[in-house]
């Protein structure tokens, strides 16, 4: 459909300029009459760039990408900041939109509040879009009149979420690298170079060295298993995917990954720090507790403290006190135990923060830490793997030469 820009005047005689999609000016004049306002001046684009934009507007565009999702909160936050209604804000941000999900979505959300339902409520209907914690933030800022405080809030807990992932890749970019460059090269060695050398190396030596022996054997498996290997292998990870989606699966996956040596502190942290962060924010927002643990339950991330936080809430609808329930084997002592102190002063949303922050500076320490501790292990292991091959194929060489001296 065109795009018209168009001066309007609404019912107590304020002038404005808005973009208006309609299929003709007898629509927009609809469009107009049914909001009150009548039209000064409507003019028509002369190439339309968007033909088909309604078409690609009405698609499935999936979630939202983190930064796009960051980026509305940021940009709502500063013009419902500014007094600007909530109609307009949402409208400029349609107008200022830079993909076609992110338009979708926010055209969706003036479609829904022009209507007359609320925002939370609006949201809620795009579940792919904004999460049960984003949607009841909003639900509670709308109850209190801090709407823009509470957007802050959001984009505050992004900015940290994202920040937190992006540390964590980093911490583990360079240890899967180099053991993805390692098995790589230990497949090309023994599955392309030992082959061609073998009948050289054969002929050459009564008695082959151990690694050259290991290094033939090997490549001789290979070539005779290799395939069924390759299929095995395939079917293995295929099989695990499956599984790690279905609900105990993932819940399994998350328990190994709790256990893991090294990695295993470096997962309970996160946790720990993800729903902290949110706790305090809903209870700081007004939100009940009940409600907020189970919103923080739907939104850790990591299906064992999901339901460590599921049972928590059922112990503290029977009358339990949130540290006592908040007690696991999986949870670090410290934390119940400062949220205990945080119920008695009355401050637990200034102590679920001292949570976050502290376990959020112990993850940095222990990411840092591991980072330290992989490099020389890998060093090691690719010195390993290189003296392994530079024997297999040069003692038997050197051993050659020294039959041929003697």
């Amino acid at each position: 459909m065109p795009i018209y820009t168009c001066k309007v005047m609404d019912s107590v005689g304020a002038v404005s300029e808005r973009s208006i999609t309609a299929a003709s000016m007898i629509e927009i004049y609809r469009i107009l009459d049914m909001n009150g306002e009548q039209l000064i001046t409507a003019e028509k684009p002369k190439f339309n760039i968007d033909i088909n934009i309604d078409k690609y507007l009405s698609m499935d565009m999936g979630k939202l990408s983190p930064k796009d999702l960051n980026m509305f909160t940021r940009q709502l936050q500063l013009l419902l900041n500014t007094g600007i209604p909530m109609l307009d804000a949402l409208d400029a941000l349609e107008r200022a939109a830079t993909t076609v999900s992110l338009k979708k979505v926010v055209k969706d959300l003036k479609t829904s509040v022009t209507q007359g339902e609320s925002l939370s409520a609006a949201m809620a209907k795009n579940k792919k879009v904004f999460s049960n914690f984003y949607v009841n933030m909003v639900k509670a800022g709308e109850s209190s009149g801090t709407l823009p405080q509470i957007f802050e809030q959001i984009r505050v807990f992004a900015d940290q979420s994202m920040e937190a992932r992006q540390k964590m890749k980093k911490a583990m970019r360079y240890p899967i690298f180099v053991i993805s460059a390692i098995i790589i090269a230990a497949y090309v060695q023994i599955a392309f170079v030992m082959p061609k050398m073998a009948s050289t190396l054969l002929s050459d030596v009564k008695e082959l060295p151990l690694p050259t022996k290991i290094m033939l054997g090997l490549s001789e498996y290979l070539s005779v298993y290799g395939a069924y290997i390759f299929g095995g292998l395939v079917l293995t990870i295929s099989l695990l995917v499956y599984l790690v989606r279905t609900e105990k699966g993932a819940y399994q996956w998350d328990l190994i990954k709790l256990n893991l040596p090294l990695f295993g502190a470096l997962v309970q942290a996160g946790a720990v720090v993800r729903f902290t962060q949110i706790l305090n924010t809903l209870v700081s927002s007004g939100v009940k507790i009940v409600d907020a643990l189970l919103i923080s339950s739907d939104t850790v991330d990591n299906k064992v403290f999901e339901k460590i936080l599921k049972d928590a809430r059922q112990r503290v609808l029977e009358g339990d006190s949130l540290s006592m329930a908040l007690e696991h084997k999986y949870m670090p002592e410290m934390a119940p135990s400062l949220v205990g102190i945080g119920e008695q002063t009355g401050s637990l949303g200034e102590m679920l923060d001292g949570i976050a922050e502290y376990f959020r500076s112990s993850l940095e320490e222990k990411m840092d830490a591991i980072q330290a501790t992989m490099e020389p292990v890998l060093t090691l292991v690719i010195t390993v793997f290189v003296g392994i091959f530079v024997l297999a194929v040069f003692l038997p060489m050197i051993e050659n030469m020294t039959n041929m001296m003697q």
